[in-house]
């Protein structure tokens, strides 16, 4: 397989100024003090802030910071994003005890650096010590497309989110620095899943009665009592895996055309196979039919872009398998997403959607055959 090079990890330049925990924190001073370390303002001051809400997250507070200045300054930006932890508690709650939190900011500390596509420049990154909160400012990818889970995608953005995951999983391919970075803690996340996925199926099941569709709660039933031996199947080689790499977190058309797709919320990032990131775009975010017709095609675009990229000795026929039986991580996402978040009215209908996406997905290729 293909082995990147070991390159040395660095940390956010930012990290240092004070963490704030809310919204309040992000005053015209401290936003002053972080840009000018970023060095994108000189002796211009941020005199007012003004702030709205923007996305869809579950477990995350997403906000546009739009900024006005002291004086003209060529360069100073008019508007940021910031994320911070969820306002709800339960959610929040979440967030700090599955380590989401301590996981995305870590990843624009040390992993970001080195991808070099479909990344928001970050700007500031910091989690507190005790993992309940974190804040991360990123310079605005505006315009974009923001993309829809419930409405779904049409063929051409699921192509550009092909090329996308490939420039993601191609730096990283193979790569050692893995194995040194203790924070990550695969095991304990895909335990979490064995350990608990079975129980929250009954949840599902009476959660999202009147929007599931006959027989997705079975397959989902049947899943869990095999879900140890599908991450058996969770076979090297491994790149860095966005593992919700869905409608919801990306951005199509980023900076008026100049990044053609942007990935966003990297709180789930684990060491895994890249073929499970890209089954879970298509099975979620196409329309059924035109997924079962253009899947395949996909894939191989997929594999073509890696190849384009420099991955080497990973076979067609071995994505394909790996595309095929990582189709159940999809099911997992969403079930295991509607147990560990506040109910909401567009959470829940985009949670019932995307189990039943998921399981006509695994149905049709037959994914617990491979299990």
């Amino acid at each position: 397989m293909t082995i990147a090079v070991h390159q040395p990890l660095r940390h956010n330049p930012a990290a240092g100024h004070p963490l704030i925990e809310t919204a309040d924190g992000l005053t015209p001073e401290w936003l002053t003090a972080v840009l000018r370390a970023q060095g994108l303002v000189g002796d211009a001051c941020v005199t007012e802030v003004r702030t709205e809400p923007i996305g869809n997250g579950l477990l995350g507070l997403n906000l546009r910071l739009q900024l006005h200045y002291d004086s003209v300054e060529e360069g100073a930006p008019a508007s940021l994003v910031a994320k911070l932890a969820s306002l709800h508690a339960e959610s929040r709650k979440s967030g700090a005890a599955l380590n989401l939190y301590t996981r995305e900011t870590r990843f624009y500390q040390e992993i970001a650096p080195r991808i070099r596509e479909g990344l928001a420049p970050t700007l500031y990154a910091d989690v507190a010590p005790d993992c309940s909160y974190f804040c991360l400012l990123f310079a605005d990818l505006a315009p974009a497309r923001v993309g829809d889970q419930l409405a779904g995608c049409d063929l051409d953005d699921a192509r550009s989110a092909m090329i996308a995951a490939a420039a993601l999983h191609a730096p990283l391919w193979n790569d050692p620095v893995f194995s040194d970075l203790d924070w990550i803690n695969r095991d304990a996340l895909t335990g979490l899943y064995i350990a608990r996925l079975p129980a929250y199926v009954p949840e599902a099941a009476r959660r999202f009665e009147k929007w599931l569709e006959p027989g997705a709660i079975d397959v989902a039933a049947r899943f869990g009592d095999c879900i140890g031996r599908y991450f058996e199947k969770h076979d090297r080689p491994w790149t860095i895996t966005h593992q919700d790499f869905r409608l919801d977190n990306l951005l199509f058309d980023a900076r008026g055309g100049d990044m053609p797709v942007a990935v966003l919320d990297w709180q789930t990032f684990v060491p895994g196979p890249g073929a499970l990131d890209v089954v879970y775009f298509n099975g979620a975010g196409l329309p059924a039919a035109a997924r079962a017709e253009h899947e395949e095609s996909l894939a191989r675009l997929y594999h073509h872009e890696l190849q384009a990229r420099g991955v080497t000795d990973y076979s067609w026929d071995r994505c394909w398998r790996d595309y095929r039986l990582h189709a159940a991580h999809g099911l997992i996402m969403a079930i295991v997403g509607a147990a560990i978040t506040a109910p909401t009215e567009r959470g829940d209908q985009m949670l019932s959607a995307l189990i039943n996406r998921h399981v006509q997905q695994m149905n049709e290729l037959e994914t617990l055959s491979l299990i």
